[in-house]
């Protein structure tokens, strides 16, 4: 299963719910001068918060993006949106936003970038949270504090207790967010080499992949051309 969250900007009526829902939550409970988000699916939800927020605040807030990768060419900038923009001063806070944070990769990665061309980030913000102990141990490690509409375990009992899915799947779903790595290693899926890393510390042997064999063995092919080197259990 799989929750297309960055699939609602094709129904503007949801997202703008929840949108609204979550630029609440933001202006009462986070630190920031302006609003970034990440490339793709936190673009558009992001300038739509950026919408809501600014009519809450009555003025209008920023919203930069941060690039999947540096463009090649041009500025080469990885932040776009900044550069030589008065309204953006180094030291204001910057409000990381996704559509839907999973392991908290991307969140933290896009805190780090922002730390270091000067702008701190102190909150983050999404629609939807798997809320495990794997993404907000990196949370917490990089002390950003997570903002979001709904998690997956209060979903997930929303969607049960409505029968619109079956106790088997959300029953998996739970399985997974108590033991994310061990729920793909039972299954014989390869995991990423941060993963695997965990995956040894609860005595799992792991082994580093190949490209070749990497997708060969399912691995995603987009992530695998960008470099990241997935690993699979020894058995």
């Amino acid at each position: 299963g799989y929750l297309m969250i960055k699939g609602l900007v094709g129904q503007p009526e949801t997202l703008i719910f929840l949108t609204n829902q979550l630029a609440r939550k933001v202006v009462k409970n986070a630190k920031f001068d302006f609003i970034e988000g990440n490339a793709t699916g936190g673009m558009i939800p992001a300038w739509q918060l950026r919408t809501d927020v600014s009519e809450l605040l009555a003025r209008q807030v920023p919203c930069p993006y941060l690039r999947e990768s540096r463009k090649e060419g041009g500025h080469s900038e990885l932040i776009t949106g900044i550069r030589k923009n008065p309204l953006i001063k180094k030291g204001m806070y910057a409000l990381v936003v996704e559509e839907l944070v999973n392991y908290a990769g991307t969140t933290t990665n896009a805190a780090r970038i922002f730390k270091a061309a000067g702008y701190p980030v102190s909150h983050a913000a999404c629609i939807l949270t798997y809320d495990h102990a794997e993404a907000n141990e990196k949370l917490k490690k990089e002390e950003v504090s997570l903002i979001s509409v709904i998690t997956l375990p209060k979903l997930l009992d929303i969607a049960e207790g409505m029968g619109r899915i079956p106790k088997v799947a959300a029953d998996s779903y739970r399985a997974f967010l108590s033991d994310p790595v061990g729920w793909q290693l039972q299954r014989g899926l390869v995991v990423p080499k941060a993963a695997a890393e965990t995956a040894k510390q609860k005595g799992y042997t792991m082994r580093e992949l190949t490209t070749e064999e990497a997708l060969k063995l399912d691995a995603p092919a987009d992530k695998v051309k960008k470099g990241i080197v997935y690993c699979a259990e020894v058995k």
